[in-house]
């Protein structure tokens, strides 16, 4: 049940794509839907080590499809640095919140 973590987590940019251009606090829905893939990661009988591993790749795959959706617009700034920049940072955001949230969900098991 948990490795559906990874395509939910590689497809989510693009299903809250749509959410994210309506509700007034993108950021807010993103965390939400992490935290949901948390919950699927965290409710199987896996070692501690495996759903940290899920969850930063989970975080990993999120930020590279969430990367994509800025390469359709970098052509309109004009700067492919500014691509591997955000690609680094967002990979390192969310594999970070992942871990920060998986955490101290295991220390209470």
């Amino acid at each position: 049940m948990e490795i559906v973590a990874l395509p939910l987590a590689a497809a989510a940019p693009f299903l809250l794509w749509p959410i994210e251009r309506l509700a007034p606090y993108p950021h807010i829905v993103e965390e939400i839907l992490k935290l949901v893939l948390i919950l699927v990661i965290l409710g199987g009988p896996e070692p501690a080590f495996k759903k940290i591993s899920l969850g930063i790749l989970a975080g990993v795959l999120f930020a590279l499809s969430e990367s994509f959706l800025y390469f359709l617009n970098i052509f309109q700034i004009g700067q492919l640095s500014l691509l591997a920049q955000r690609l680094i940072l967002t990979t390192l955001l969310h594999g970070m919140t992942m871990i920060l949230m998986i955490l101290p969900a295991l220390r209470k098991k």
